[in-house]
């Protein structure tokens, strides 16, 4: 089993940023709340807010966002093809995607990809607001061994980021995505 981030590891870009500039264009009513959202963004930058806090607050959009399940699979009927070469090439059906962004949105992705394994983070659909905890940084590693117990190993795991380098040197290996730039991090015995 090998493990993968999913924004800018596997995918071009950020799918949830993508899906919010995607909602601007078909809901564009939403750009009402960009004046709450900037706040939001602020307060996030000033430390009044942690993470979680900003990524919940700025997601009430989704409340307004009307027919947002069938929004969700056009949008990934169209963004699939942002799935990298290298992944595709590579990709196992024992994959799993440890993600920080919402597994409502993640999941028809995996479904196309055929993918059975995602942890990611719990959001509401309808409101924005994260049941539990946000899937990054060590919690990775916790809702990695709640969903497969704590002896159970990853081969390795790719992320563009060094906010998964807990989740690496959970399994062993690591390796560092930057584009389709591959450089490994850690090899742990």
């Amino acid at each position: 089993m090998i493990g993968y981030d999913f924004d800018k590891t596997i995918y071009r870009g950020n799918c949830f940023v993508d899906f919010y500039f995607y909602c601007l264009l078909h809901r564009l009513y939403i750009a009402l709340l960009l004046p709450y959202q900037l706040i939001v963004g602020i307060l996030y930058v000033v430390r009044v807010f942690d993470r979680k806090l900003c990524k919940q607050y700025f997601h009430h959009y989704l409340f307004f966002v009307l027919g947002k399940e069938k929004l969700i699979t056009k949008f990934w009927q169209i963004h699939i093809k942002k799935i990298k070469p290298w992944y595709l090439q590579q990709k196992r059906e024992d994959d799993v995607i440890v993600s920080a962004t919402p597994k409502f949105f993640l999941q028809p992705a995996c479904d196309l990809l055929g993918l059975k394994h995602l942890i990611a983070t719990n959001m509401d659909m309808q409101t924005g607001k994260i049941q539990g905890c946000n899937c990054y940084k060590h919690d990775k590693v916790k809702m990695f061994q709640d969903e497969f117990g704590k002896d159970t190993r990853l081969e390795a795991f790719y992320s563009d980021s060094k906010s998964d380098i807990p989740m690496m040197q959970f399994a062993g290996k690591g390796y560092f995505v930057d584009g389709n730039d591959i450089k490994e991090y850690c090899e742990i015995n």
